[in-house]
């Protein structure tokens, strides 16, 4: 076979020299049958919606939105195509497939620019997402700005120590400042007060070094050298301690598995991260360290907790909390763990900054733990780094949801505290945002507001809660750009503030470089955008419903 392709695909050349840039045979065939394919889901998929909503519309009022039908359709073709798990499993093999044939690659370029690109990420720069930045605003909803292109290890490595300033690392960390200020600039052209300013910047640490498993290695060393503790268990990854970094200062530090190339990279991605706060505290933008997986998380805790201490001091007088870390419900350790936090930030006189969310690699880190039974030579192959027995996420997703929400409870208990100790014109001790898609969750949580007395329920407008004072600057809601637009502009409409009390978290790259990201994030995120997860379908089937009251009436 491969023979019989080689002699036609040379005889192809022969005939057609003059047109030798077409692609090769078996590209084309690969870009012809993923077409074909594409299309015949795509035409099952809008017949079977258009008979749902024939039978449905007229006994369900569908939501309003003022997207454009543009926007409506991309929607519709995006969440169908995430609700083909064969399409999102094979999407890395099919993107670098169809890029590498020449002929193809723009046209592939092409329609991901259309699609996935413009349904989730803000633009190729932080300067091009301006205008959306300038939209969402209009509509009482802050930003969370990203910065998604993540590092190719070894190229950065292979770059070497002489062209340091032109590592890929190094253009991110300068990147993640010029994001702080081009974050700043935008609240000041909207006349923001210090107080009440919603464009943030999220960090992702792994992004800021040239060898992320040098964070896995100090993660490692922060397991064996803790020292043991009388308090009740914690699970994996456990709770961090401020003795944690020492390893990376110590003047001969018994570091294990640590080279001194890595407590080299390690101190530099230290001090990185303090320029980048630093930046953020003089231009009074807060800083979301994002999550990432379990075995990079103990070198996290060790990192964001140093940078918590230091920059969400209470006697700095700056924005608080500036600095928050990220806490993930399907973490079997996080109810503890949160509990432990609040403790240890009103012991050591620093604000404690919150991100819950439900967590985006159970996928990953369910099967990255290695089964108890099996042998150490197999154990050795994985990326956990866990001495648990069972593994750091929950088994199932109930459990996380019953976490997300007794956290969310526990925080709003410590908003509420806080607020009523808090003498005024002082600085928050605490600051949550939540992170979810989960309109259970979210109507929890006003919910749980309402009942503190954290807002008061208009009775003129059935629904709508004005939003004290104090609570503005200690609790936001977040959704991903490009999913539960229904979610967030309820709940913006919903709020009576005075700034935003809803964001949403907006990657930009270009294209080239944010396209891995848009095919692993599919990935990773397919239990919760697949048909068991429900929420690319309810995407998918809110954008047909739309598109059908638009043309049809309803």
């Amino acid at each position: 076979m491969l023979r019989l392709a080689t002699t036609t695909l040379r005889a192809s050349r022969l005939r057609h020299a003059s047109t030798s840039s077409r692609p090769p045979l078996r590209g084309r065939r690969i870009a012809l049958g993923s077409g074909l394919v594409l299309t015949t889901l795509l035409t099952s998929k809008i017949y079977a919606d258009s008979a749902a909503i024939t039978l449905s519309s007229t006994s369900k009022e569908e939501p309003r939105s003022q997207s454009p039908m543009g926007t409506l359709v991309r929607s519709y073709v995006v969440y169908t195509m995430c609700s083909m798990p064969a399409l999102v499993d094979n999407a890395p093999w099919l993107l670098e497939t169809l890029t590498s044939i020449p002929g193809v690659r723009w046209i592939t370029e092409a329609i991901v620019r259309v699609t996935f690109f413009d349904q989730f990420v803000g633009g190729d720069t932080a300067e091009k997402t301006l205008p959306l930045l300038q939209r969402l605003r209009q509509n009482n909803t802050g930003t969370l700005f990203a910065h998604s292109v993540e590092v190719d290890e070894a190229e950065a490595m292979a770059a070497g120590s002489s062209s340091a300033d032109r590592n890929p690392h190094r253009e991110i960390v300068k990147e993640m400042i010029h994001c702080i200020d081009i974050a700043a600039d935008f609240e000041q052209t909207v006349g923001a007060k210090e107080t009440g300013r919603r464009t943030w910047v999220a960090v992702k640490i792994t992004a800021l070094l040239p060898d992320a498993s040098a964070l896995i290695r100090l993660s490692k060393h922060i397991l064996t050298i803790r020292p043991p503790t009388t308090a009740p268990h914690v699970a994996f990854p456990g709770n961090p301690t401020v003795s944690d970094l020492d390893v990376i200062y110590a003047p001969s530090p018994a570091a294990g598995d640590l080279t001194p190339s890595d407590l080299s990279m390690l101190r530099t991605l230290h001090a990185d991260l303090e320029a980048i706060c630093t930046r953020a505290q003089e231009r009074g933008v807060r800083v979301i360290i994002d999550a990432e997986y379990s075995w990079y998380q103990p070198a996290l805790d060790a990192l964001t907790l140093a940078l918590m201490r230091r920059f969400n001091a209470l006697d700095t007088g700056s924005t608080q909390p500036l600095v928050y870390a990220t806490y993930q419900a399907y973490l079997r350790r996080t109810p503890a763990h949160l509990v432990h936090a609040l403790r240890d930030a009103k012991r050591h006189g620093f604000a404690l900054g919150v991100k819950l969310v439900r967590g985006a690699y159970h996928t990953h880190e369910s099967a990255a733990h290695p089964d108890p039974t099996s042998s150490s030579t197999a154990k050795g192959k994985t990326l956990s780094i866990s001495p648990d027995v069972l593994p750091p996420v929950w088994a199932v997703k109930r459990d996380t949801d019953a976490t997300y929400d007794a956290c969310a409870s526990l925080l709003l208990d410590a908003v509420a505290a806080d607020i009523q100790s808090a003498p005024p014109g002082s600085a928050p001790h605490v600051g949550v945002l939540f992170g979810t898609h989960n309109w259970a969750s979210a109507e929890g949580i006003l919910r749980g507001l309402e009942d503190r007395g954290l807002v008061v329920r208009e009775k003129e407008k059935e629904g709508r809660l004005v939003v004290k004072e104090q609570l503005g600057e200690r609790v936001t809601f977040g959704q991903l750009y490009g999913m539960c637009d229904d979610l967030t502009e309820t709940l913006a409409n919903r709020l009576d503030s005075n700034a935003p009390m809803v964001i949403k978290y907006i990657p930009y790259g270009a294209l080239s470089e944010v396209m891995p990201y848009l095919s692993r994030r599919a990935i990773e995120n397919k239990s919760v955008l697949g048909p068991d997860g429900g929420a690319a379908k309810r995407e998918r089937d809110r954008a047909w419903g739309l598109i059908w009251n638009r043309l049809f009436g309803g």
